[in-house]
């Protein structure tokens, strides 16, 4: 039913108002010394003039040379403001804290917010313009993960899922790497240093302008594309869905109950299997092919080229990672986040 809804809805794009607005981009960076040139490098490559557009990265104090790297990169870019963090603001911490503070010195009517280690697409601010329209407060991007196939469509087809629930009139979160939010609708909240500290702030943010009756857009189209770096290492990438999943109890009921029938379909599929060979068969392939064909629409869309082996190993993955996610998250210890523990 997804899938039938994803191939026959589609939604006109949003013309892009007369006066285009400031825009404010707001990039959190700790310990990204590898990533800050590359990010930097993309934001000065934007379609969008100059004259309109201001960039603020605040390092939050980083342990290796990130902000000396963010420092001589911003050389001879004026629009370019680099900012130490240093202090709390209300009950911001971590990437939110630095958020709240970058926010408070923007001057910009459009707030868009990415990460250090992201490259964003150089049509990016126009192509996440046009989903600004009356009572809209929040628009999302859509990001894809270099260097890992596997890592990569587990991204892409969540992007999916969210794209499509959205569309139905059930938003379920924003993307804090690829976002845009409005000055009036994040200041109707008194920003990240008025509302809960959440780990995943991102989710957070989009709870407190939801209930201010803000709604949220999801684009998934190549102008807002965005590459991400692959996490290194199961722990790491344990952490990460730790953190995630601790946004994802928080959702609606029907929303939670789908991600569970999701994560629980092989631990049903697998004694099905066993007492009814054909039927547990029929039933694996009819998931698995309807979810390739599903994954495959995504990557037309964005006009991604597609890893075969990477989507043909996908359910394997996706049921081992959720298995151990599970466990990982269950186990009382802290989450590891950008060399903090939460």
């Amino acid at each position: 039913m997804l899938i039938l809804f994803w191939c026959i809805r589609r939604r006109a794009r949003n013309a892009l108002p007369a006066d285009l607005p400031r825009v404010s981009i707001l990039v959190a960076a700790r310990n990204e010394e590898h990533n800050i040139e590359r990010c930097i490098h993309a934001l000065l490559n934007l379609n969008y003039p100059k004259t309109k557009l201001e960039i603020w990265i605040g390092d939050d104090s980083s342990e290796d040379h990130t902000l000396c790297r963010a420092q001589e990169l911003s050389k001879n870019h004026p629009h370019i403001q680099i900012v130490e963090i240093a202090e709390n603001l209300g009950r911001a911490r971590g990437k939110a804290n630095v958020l709240a503070h970058l926010a408070q010195e923007a001057t910009g009517d459009v707030y868009f917010i990415t990460d250090a280690d992201i490259a964003v697409n150089e049509n990016w601010v126009s192509g996440m313009l046009h989903g600004l329209k009356p009572g809209v407060g929040i628009v999302n991007g859509v990001t894809a993960v270099e260097g890992n196939g596997l890592q990569n469509v587990d991204w892409l087809f969540a992007m999916g899922m969210i794209k499509v629930i959205t569309d139905l009139g059930k938003p379920v979160t924003a993307i804090g790497n690829n976002m845009c939010v409005t000055r009036e609708s994040y200041e109707s909240v008194g920003g990240y240093e008025s509302i809960p500290f959440s780990i995943t702030e991102d989710f957070e943010l989009f709870k407190q302008i939801n209930n201010q009756g803000y709604r949220l857009t999801q684009l998934l189209n190549r102008d807002v594309l965005a590459t991400t770096r692959s996490v290194e290492g199961l722990k790491s990438l344990l952490h990460q869905r730790k953190r995630w999943m601790f946004g994802a109890v928080q959702l609606p009921v029907p929303i939670v109950s789908l991600l569970l029938f999701q994560a629980l379909f092989h631990l049903a599929i697998i004694p099905l299997i066993i007492s009814h060979l054909y039927l547990g068969c029929s039933i694996l392939l009819l998931k698995v092919s309807a979810q390739i064909c599903f994954i495959l629409a995504i990557h037309k869309r964005l006009n991604l080229s597609v890893n075969w082996a990477a989507l043909l190993f996908y359910e394997f993955y996706s049921f081992s990672l959720s298995v151990l996610s599970s466990i990982f998250f269950l186990i009382p210890t802290k989450i590891k986040w950008k060399g903090r523990k939460y």
